[in-house]
Parts: structure tokens; sequence; C-alpha cells
């Protein structure tokens, strides 16, 4: 499949084009970009992809496919452009800052006869997998409840500013809303909490307002009578299990999130027999009530999301990485939040 870039910063460097290579089903036709191309990242493409001029250019090329990975606030706009010149197109995430535009963009591709899909690559994280596999096993008892923590120590940027999707609702707790919307589909109501720590604390002391976005978020998503809490905070010295479950039966816990952006940064690439591997004070365990059980990892990397991608556009695989429904789901929740409204379930029908 011939696949070309909107944007070509740390986004694409880091997190698509080790992938894509590693997949050897696609080839790179070239990249269109504003900046300068200029970013940290010590990964290397194998081969140079072409820079187009403009983007009508980058469309008008033999290109099949198109990943916009711009920053959140252009999604929208590039990922319609791409819709109406007949390419099929996998948006980074935030998919876009609307549920009236995500809506938008899905009746178009429908209409122009192309497949759409945010990019949601960590679905594939180690973490989640192995807590996906655990959470199918009848030894935990009932589920009462999950908590998915996302926390670190990062005191820079207190002075952030920007609007309401430039927080971190839209920048991180996208990625684990939707891997409990993978699970679970939509929740039957949400409460959240959000608020600026680092801009208050160690800042200027100003709080979550119409231009200080918010740095912390704990986010309860409820179904019946489980209890799934999303949480996350850059002021944390000690970080808690990056996953809990409590069932009646047994509580689990696992320390760390996916390595594979880790050893991205420090220059560990996919053909390390150990990349994107936990440490093993990482390793899950089970406490049950008279022993504790260590569980593997389950390992994928981020290039099966393109390889899912390529599969269901051929026809080979019926359903995308990420179901309309539950991108649809995920940009409500967001939008929500963003808007400090109440939770009103869309109920959508399939």
């Amino acid at each position: 499949m011939k696949l070309g870039f909107i944007g070509y910063g740390k986004s694409t460097n880091r997190y698509h084009m080790p992938f894509v290579e590693a997949s050897g089903q696609f080839d790179i036709v070239g990249f269109y970009t504003r900046g300068s191309k200029s970013f940290e990242m010590p990964y290397q493409a194998k081969a140079e992809p072409q820079r187009f001029d403009d983007i009508e250019q980058l469309l008008k090329s033999d290109v099949e496919a198109i990943s916009v990975t711009t920053p959140p606030s252009t999604h929208y706009q590039f990922a319609k452009q791409c819709i109406l010149a007949g390419k099929h197109v996998i948006v980074e995430k935030p998919f876009c800052n609307t549920l009236a535009e995500a809506k938008e963009l899905y009746q178009l591709a429908e209409q122009h006869k192309v497949k759409i899909t945010p990019y949601q690559n960590r679905r594939y994280d180690s973490d989640f997998l192995t807590i996906k596999k655990i959470l199918q096993r009848q030894d935990l008892g009932k589920v009462m409840e999950i908590e998915s923590n996302h926390t670190h120590y990062r005191p820079d940027g207190a002075d952030n500013q920007g609007d309401k999707y430039a927080g971190s609702v839209y920048g991180h707790a996208v990625h684990f809303i939707d891997q409990v919307v993978s699970l679970y589909g939509e929740p039957d109501s949400i409460i959240y909490d959000v608020c600026n720590q680092k801009n208050f604390y160690i800042g200027e002391g100003l709080t979550y307002s119409d231009t200080v976005p918010e740095d912390y978020y704990d986010i309860k998503l409820i179904y019946g009578n489980l209890r799934i809490r999303v949480r996350h905070s850059q002021l944390i010295v000690k970080h808690p299990p990056r996953w809990i479950i409590n069932g009646t039966e047994a509580t689990v816990e696992k320390y760390d999130i996916d390595q594979q952006e880790r050893d991205l940064k420090q220059g560990i690439f996919l053909d390390s027999p150990t990349f994107g591997h936990d440490t093993p004070e990482s390793l899950c365990k089970i406490h049950f009530k008279n022993r504790i059980e260590e569980v593997p990892a389950d390992y994928q990397h981020y290039t099966q999301f393109y390889n899912d991608f390529k599969d269901w556009v051929d026809g080979k695989r019926l359903s995308p990485p990420v179901e309309k429904n539950e991108a649809l789901v995920v940009m409500h929740i967001l939008e929500t939040i963003a808007n400090k409204a109440a939770y009103v379930p869309l109920n959508l029908q399939d």
C-alpha cells in the first residue's frame, strides 16, 4: 500500500515511521509539512521520503492512504481534504475536537467509499494487552473495579497556555479512555474531576480556566456496578501501579506502562530482541488469598495497527483497528469533559 504523511515531526518519526517500515507492507510515497522537519529523534528512515511542497501535490500523487500527524486542531481539516481526494485516512489522536466533526468525517468517508480510523496505538500496549487477557480469567472472581493510572513527575511547562482542547484530557486521557471503551463499550455515566496542578502549585498560581488547560484528570467510567478509574497527574514522585484490578477473589497489580516509547527515545529499535520489554519489577502480579502469580507480558508492536489497517482496507479483516462507534463514544466523553457538561450516553446503534 502506498502511504503518505501530512505532518513530519516527532509523532511521525517516533510513533509511526518505525512501525510502518517494520511492517514491510507499505511504500512511503512522501510527506507534506508546514514545519522545518526538525525534531529530536534518533530514528532515521531507511529511505528519505519525498517532501511535497503542498498538500494538493501529495494528494494528486499515487498515494492510497494518508496518516495525519499534525497538531490536533488541524486533524479535521486535513482528514476532510484527504477523504475528498479519495484517500483512506489514519488520524492521530485525538481524532478531532468535537463529536460533530467526527460524525461528519465518517459520513464523508462512507460517501466517498474510503476508510478512516483514529490512530489508537495504545490498544497495542503490552500492559493493556496483558490486562485484557487477565480480565478473561475466571479465577479473579467478579471484577468490581479497575484503575488505570498514568502518572509521572514532569514539573516543566507550568506556564502552558491553551484552549479547552489543549489539556491532558484530549492529549492523554484519549488513549486510556479508548482502552476502556474497547473493552466495555459506552459507559452508563461518567464522573470527572479536572484541574491544573503545575501552574497552581509551582507556576504563577493560576487555576484551570479557558486559557490554562488542565494537566490533571480523575475520570470514573461507570458500567452498572463496575467502576473504572482513569487518572493522570504530572506531579507524582512515586508513581502508583499502572493498573489495579480488584475482583472478589484476587487483586491484580501491574507497574509501568508499555516500554516501546521509552526504547525509541533511547535509540532502541524494533530489531532489538528486547524492544519494548518490561523490567522484572514491572511484571504483572495477581494476588490471590494464599499465593501470588506472576503473569508474563503479552508483547505486540504498534506495527500491528498498520497491519490491521491494511487488512481492513484490503477486505481481509471485517473491522477497523478502532470501530466507528468506539471512536464516537471516546470523542463524546472528551467533549463532555471539555465543555464541563453532564454526560448523556449516545446509545449508538450498529
